[in-house]
């Protein structure tokens, strides 16, 4: 009977011992999982590039205010979305653009509008002022399609250039283009697609900006 007693004697003193223990562990663990950092990071990509440079054109007395763009609903993410075929799309888990494509694409076109130095000014969607000329533009495609050839960023848009003077609404438009650009990747990674659609984007940039002189241009005329 003594020996029994002791025996449980010695039970409880070492539960006394490793249940605190137990405890300290169990906060400790809990701790981690709920405040450590996650396994994988997100890496967060803007479009870039040096804004083109127009030369030997004349600056034109006129002014003009960007719009907020409009993009189509499948692409209307902050995903980094890509392509095999054209029923499926996926995205990167671990990859996103920093800023919707729409607004990122907007305005890196009104920065190189302003750079351009051939319109008097050139405002953003949030400014007051009152412009003659309006644009506006619609994402169509922004994607990276992935195929037996390699991979290539893929952007498409639709840009409409307004005279806010004309009186009459269905002549307001002065003109309305589709512009689409498509570059192969030199770097295989997210990385390197966002090298390859800033690239796309520069080139339609600059397309967009020729054309919306000219057609001022002509306009005054």
């Amino acid at each position: 009977m003594e020996k029994s007693l002791t025996s449980t004697k010695d039970k409880r003193q070492i539960l006394y011992v490793i249940f605190p223990f137990l405890i300290i562990c169990f906060f400790v663990l809990q701790g981690c999982a709920t405040s450590g950092k996650p396994r994988y990071e997100v890496e967060n990509y803007l479009l870039d590039y040096p804004a083109p440079i127009f030369e030997n054109k004349v600056q034109l007395d006129t002014t003009i205010r960007i719009y907020r763009f409009t993009i189509a609903s499948a692409y209307n993410t902050q995903n980094m979305i890509f392509r095999t075929d054209d029923y499926t799309l996926d995205f990167f888990n671990y990859n996103r653009w920093a800023v919707n494509p729409a607004d990122m694409t907007a305005d890196i076109i009104l920065r190189d509008m302003q750079a351009s130095g051939l319109f008097r000014a050139v405002f953003s969607r949030y400014t007051v002022e009152e412009t003659r000329f309006l644009l506006q533009g619609g994402i169509n495609d922004f994607f990276l399609r992935i195929g037996k050839n390699g991979k290539v960023a893929v952007i498409s848009m639709e840009i409409t250039l307004k005279d806010s003077l004309r009186q009459e609404a269905t002549k307001r438009i002065v003109f309305q283009k589709k512009y689409s650009r498509e570059e192969s990747l030199i770097d295989q990674s997210p990385y390197g697609y966002c090298q390859a659609m800033s690239k796309a984007l520069k080139n339609t940039s600059q397309q967009i900006t020729t054309d919306v002189y000219e057609a001022i241009k002509a306009s005054a005329n």
